[in-house]
C-alpha cells in the first residue's frame, strides 16, 4: 500500500475496532436484551434476532440482497424504537413485547453490518481486529460503573449513537478497503465441500447455544446474577485481553469455521464441572457462562468472517446462518428450561449438569467423526485442501474444475458472456462483484444469469451448485 492509503487504512482499522467495541459494549449496558436478560418477553427477543439473521442470509443467498446499506437503515430505525420504547415509565405488555423483538432485530441488523466491515480486510487483520474490539466491549460496563454510575441509560444512548456514526463511516469507505485487500485468486475448494463444512459447524454451534440457553434459563429461575456482577467484568476483561494479545502474537492467517465449537464446548464441560462440584456457588457460575457466550459469538465473528473473506462468498449468508442458527438454539434451550424438564433439572442440578457434559461430548465425537469422513472424501475426489494437498498439485484439482466447467457451458449452449457469469457465480461472487469484475453493471449481469439458468434448468444459487457437482462427478468417472 502507499504511505497515505496505509494511514487511512490504520485509521479506519482504529474507527471499526472502536465502533464495534461500542456496539457489543452498548448491548452489555442494555441489559434488557440479550442471551442472558431476565426480562418479560426476552426469549421473543432473541429469536427475533435469530430470525432476522436467517431472513438476511437467505435473501443474500438469493442475490436479493447485496449491500448492507438497507441493513444500517432498518437497524438504526429498529434500535431507536428500542431505546424509545425501553424509556417507557411502566413498559409492560405489548409495549414490553415490541421493545424485545425491536432490540432482536436492530442489534442482528447492525452486526450484520459490521461483520459485512470486517470482511473486507485481511484475516490477518480482521481477525485481531475483532478481538480487539472484544477487550472494548469489556472493558466499557466497568468503565461507566465506575466514572457514571447514575448515568447508565444515558451512557447505553452515547455508546450507541457514537457506533451507528463510526459503522457509517466504515460502510461507506469499505469498498476502497475491500479494493486494496480482496485476493485476486479464486477459492481452491468446491462449494460443495464448504457447504459440507459450514453444515457442521452450524450444528456444533446450535448444540452448544441450546445447551447455554438451558442453563442461562435456569439460573434466571434461580436468581442467578449475570452481567450486573463486577467479577462479569473483570474476567471479560482478562479473557479478552488475553485473547487479543495472543492473536497478535500468533498473526493467523485465517481462522477455522471448525475451531469454534469445539473449543467453546470444551470451556463449556469445564465450566459445567466446576458448578457440579461447588453447587452453591453465587459468585463466579453468572459471571462464566456471560463470558463464555460472549467468547463464543467472537470465535464464530472470526472464523465466518475469515471464511467470507477467503472463499469471497457474501459475508451477509455466512454470519447470519452461523449466528442466527446460535440465537434461535439459545432461545429454544431457554424455552425448553421453562417446562417439565426444566423443573426436573433444577431439582436434580447435578445430574442435569452431568447429561449435558456427556452430550457435548457426543456431539465433539460426532464432529470429529464427520470430519474425518470428510476429509476422506476430499482425498478421494481430489480437492484441494485434502490431507495430502502436498502430493495433490493445484494444477490437477482446477483443470478438473476447469473440465467440469467446460462440459457445463458445451452441454446446456451457454454464450461467452454467460458461461464467464455463471464460472464467476459459482465461486460464491456477488453479482456486484461481478459487475466490478467483468466491468459490467449489475443489471447485465443479472440478465446474463438469468438467460443462463433459463439455460441449465435452474432456479437458485444451490441448484446451480449441484449441477456443477454433477458435471465434476461425470468428469471424474470419465478419468
Amino acid at each position: 500500500m502507499r504511505q497515505g492509503t496505509m494511514r487511512r487504512t490504520k485509521a479506519l482499522v482504529v474507527a471499526a475496532i472502536v465502533g464495534f467495541g461500542f456496539l457489543q459494549g452498548a448491548r452489555l449496558l442494555d441489559l434488557g436484551t440479550g442471551p442472558y436478560s431476565p426480562e418479560p418477553y426476552a426469549v421473543a427477543g432473541i429469536a427475533a434476532g435469530g430470525a432476522t439473521y436467517l431472513g438476511v442470509a437467505a435473501l443474500s443467498y438469493v442475490g436479493r440482497l447485496e449491500r448492507a446499506l438497507p441493513l444500517f437503515a432498518g437497524g438504526c430505525l429498529a434500535l431507536a424504537v428500542r431505546v424509545v420504547l425501553a424509556a417507557s415509565p411502566e413498559p409492560h405488555g405489548l409495549v414490553s413485547l415490541a421493545a424485545q423483538l425491536a432490540g432482536g432485530m436492530g442489534w442482528a441488523l447492525v452486526i450484520l453490518c459490521w461483520m459485512q466491515v470486517f470482511a473486507s480486510y485481511r484475516p490477518s487483520w480482521a481477525v485481531p481486529m475483532i478481538a480487539a474490539g472484544y477487550v472494548v466491549d469489556t472493558t466499557l460496563v466497568p468503565l461507566t460503573t465506575a466514572f457514571l454510575p447514575d448515568a447508565r441509560g444515558a451512557a447505553f444512548v452515547a455508546v450507541l449513537a457514537i457506533s451507528l456514526v463510526l459503522l457509517g463511516v466504515c460502510l461507506r469507505t469499505g469498498e476502497s478497503v475491500a479494493r486494496t485487500m480482496m485476493p485476486k485468486d479464486a477459492p481452491t475448494t468446491t462449494m460443495a465441500e464448504l457447504a459440507a463444512r459450514m453444515r457442521r459447524a452450524v450444528a456444533g454451534a446450535i448444540v452448544f447455544s441450546a445447551s447455554c440457553g438451558f442453563v442461562v434459563q435456569m439460573d434466571i429461575a434461580r436468581g442467578t446474577l449475570y452481567a450486573q456482577t463486577a467479577v462479569t467484568s473483570i474476567l471479560g476483561v482478562v479473557v479478552s485481553l488475553s485473547l487479543c494479545v495472543g492473536l497478535v502474537l500468533a498473526r493467523p492467517r485465517k481462522a477455522d469455521i471448525d475451531l469454534p465449537y469445539p473449543l467453546c464446548a470444551a470451556a463449556l464441560m469445564s465450566v459445567l464441572a466446576f458448578r457440579n462440584l461447588n453447587p452453591s456457588d453465587a459468585v463466579w457460575s453468572g459471571p462464566l457462562m456471560v463470558v463464555l457466550l460472549i467468547t463464543f459469538f467472537c470465535l464464530i465473528w472470526m472464523a465466518f468472517t475469515s471464511e467470507a473473506y477467503e472463499r469471497k462468498l457474501p459475508s451477509l449468508f455466512l454470519l447470519g446462518v452461523a449466528v442466527g442458527s446460535s440465537q434461535l438454539s439459545i432461545a429454544g434451550g431457554r424455552l425448553l428450561a421453562t417446562t417439565g424438564l426444566g423443573s426436573l433439572a433444577a431439582d436434580r442440578l447435578d445430574m442435569a449438569f452431568t447429561v449435558l457434559v456427556w452430550l457435548l461430548g457426543v456431539a465433539v465425537a460426532v464432529m470429529f467423526v464427520s470430519y474425518l469422513r470428510m476429509f476422506a472424501k476430499s482425498k478421494a475426489l481430489g480437492y484441494a485442501d485434502a490431507p495430502d494437498e502436498a502430493a495433490q498439485t493445484a494444477s490437477r484439482i482446477e483443470s478438473v474444475n476447469e473440465a467440469a466447467l467446460d462440459l457445463l457451458r458445451s452441454s446446456y449452449d451457454l454464450s461467452a458472456r454467460e458461461f464467464q457469469v455463471i464460472d464467476e457465480f459459482s465461486s460464491g461472487r456477488s453479482a456486484r462483484y461481478i459487475a466490478d469484475h467483468l466491468v459490467l453493471s449489475e443489471h447485465t449481469v443479472k440478465t446474463h444469469l438469468r438467460r443462463a439458468y433459463a439455460k441449465l434448468g435452474v432456479h437458485s444459487r444451490q441448484e446451480l451448485l449441484n449441477l456443477i457437482e454433477s458435471m465434476e462427478t461425470a468428469v471424474h468417472r470419465g478419468r
